[in-house]
């Protein structure tokens, strides 16, 4: 256990010296590419093996900018969609204080939102519409809040303004962790209650190991929609997802 810690701590001291001492020097592409691999490498860390459909190899060729949305278990779901295809994500103000993580989070460009506040959610909407015009996917969870993953909540519409805006397509996820050996829900995973972050690490890294399953729907156009058309057929479609993981 204390070399899973040792090298969780060595992957969150790496993280730093990619943000402040690389990312400076390099390309879109290049901080990109090493935000993709630093996440993967976290998960390893993590004992989390990432199991996607055929059905993501798609994402990961796109040209063009998508906005990502997903149910909401825990604080890994950023890191398997970094993994899949590096994006700009929204995230709730909260995290921005979290130890390490909100600092990593902060250098990652993430746009945080206090979904209690219309000015906060106003410049929420500027801030993912120009990480868009600039070429960036982004990506949320539009539920709001976390679950245990057996289900999803309603969609949350805010979001999906930005994409009618610049014309971006959605692409829908569904994240089902699964026990390695049973392939049962995983609740281990799941950052849900008055549980911390700290102590949703623990129970993660002291963990027999976790199966990240990822499903992707059809792309979405926003074409002819209105932001909460965009949430409501998001939404089906990530339900449909993860159903489709449940079987």
């Amino acid at each position: 256990m204390l070399i899973k810690y040792l090298r969780l701590i060595r992957a969150f001291a790496h993280a730093f010296w990619i943000l402040w001492v690389k990312f400076p020097h390099l390309s879109r592409e290049k901080k990109l590419e090493a935000i993709r691999d630093w996440s993967a490498s976290t998960l390893n860390v993590l004992g989390i093996q990432l199991i996607h459909e055929t059905s993501i190899h798609h994402i990961q060729s796109s040209q063009a900018p998508l906005m990502l949305v997903a149910n909401h278990i825990s604080w890994i779901d950023a890191l398997i969609i970094q993994t899949i295809q590096p994006s700009v994500f929204v995230a709730k103000a909260e995290i921005r204080h979290w130890p390490i993580v909100g600092d990593i989070a902060k250098g990652c460009g993430v746009v945080f939102v206090n979904r209690g506040s219309p000015s906060s959610a106003r410049r929420m909407v500027d801030d993912i519409s120009s990480a868009l015009h600039h070429g960036y996917c982004v990506a949320g969870f539009p539920e709001g809040t976390s679950s245990e993953g057996s289900s999803v909540s309603l969609f949350h519409a805010n979001l999906f303004e930005a994409a009618i805006n610049h014309h971006v397509q959605i692409q829908p996820l569904a994240i089902r962790y699964t026990e390695p050996q049973t392939g049962k829900l995983c609740l281990r995973a799941a950052f849900i209650g008055d549980i911390g972050f700290v102590q949703s690490l623990h129970q993660v890294m002291s963990s027999k190991g976790i199966h990240a399953k990822v499903h992707a729907g059809e792309l979405i156009s926003p074409q002819g929609h209105s932001r909460r058309t965009l949430a409501q057929l998001s939404h089906r479609s990530v339900s449909a997802q993860l159903e489709l993981l449940n079987a």
